[in-house]
């Protein structure tokens, strides 16, 4: 009987942060053995990419001025790659870890938005690599066309642009599945005033220092633009059966 009190007793702040750290430990391990498992692969990906542009006679023109560049988005891709590839299995240890925590209609919202995530991002990145890039790069080609001069691509700087739109799209995700999150755990703890800013804070310090060079120039008025349309679009996300 004794046993059975002692097990039912609330288990100190201590214990759940050791099981929050081992969840993020074993996806650090994940990614850097994705990015791994990846990197064989990403040529091959990369090439069938390149191959997805149409720019007929001037298709010859593409080219990558420096060997170490490839390398550098070579890996950054990889690495990309196996993020994605990893958050179904982060969300799937994450929702496990709030289940006991969680009220049934609260457990079964928080699945949703995961399941969401996991089949959305996948779609997302597909149609900003595949659909995306190559519209873009061929409507600035034929805009830019000028008589007599031969126009060269530097593939290096697609790349870029792409991994860079990726990467917005990705934190973007995470910022409003966060701030909504927050939200919607208001009324029972009031996290999300404090939450909040750090969260902003946080997710803009990221993209300002993260995004590629392609964007320079950019980079703070990209940052302020993503964070205000995210925290706009996570205060209309319908929650469970409360509104904070």
């Amino acid at each position: 009987m004794s046993e059975n009190n002692s097990l039912s007793l609330p288990k100190p702040v201590f214990y759940h942060l050791q099981d929050l750290y081992s969840i993020i430990r074993s996806t650090v391990i994940l990614v850097a053995l994705c990015a791994i498992f990846w990197s064989f692969t990403s040529a091959s990906i990369l090439t069938e990419w390149i191959s997805s542009f149409n720019f007929g006679a001037d298709s010859q023109n593409m080219a990558i001025y420096s060997p170490f560049e490839w390398i550098e988005i070579k890996w950054s891709f990889s690495i990309l790659m196996s993020m994605i590839s990893v958050i179904p299995v982060t969300s799937y240890l994450l929702l496990r870890f709030a289940k006991p925590g969680l009220y049934p209609q609260e457990y079964s919202w928080l699945r949703f938005v995961f399941l969401i995530n996991s089949l959305l991002l996948p779609v997302l990145i597909f149609i900003i690599w595949f659909w995306l890039m190559p519209e873009m790069v061929n409507a600035v080609s034929s805009i830019s066309e000028l008589n007599n001069v031969s126009p060269r691509y530097d593939i290096a700087e697609i790349s870029r642009l792409s991994l860079g739109i990726t990467w917005i799209a990705i934190v973007s995700l995470i910022l409003i599945n966060s701030l909504t999150i927050a939200r919607s755990t208001n009324s029972q703890i009031g996290i999300y005033s404090w939450v909040r800013p750090r969260l902003i804070l946080m997710c803009a310090g990221i993209l300002i220092l993260t995004i590629p060079a392609t964007f320079d120039g950019l980079r703070i008025v990209i940052s302020i633009s993503i964070i205000i349309v995210c925290d706009n679009l996570s205060r209309i996300v319908p929650l469970t059966n409360y509104d904070a």
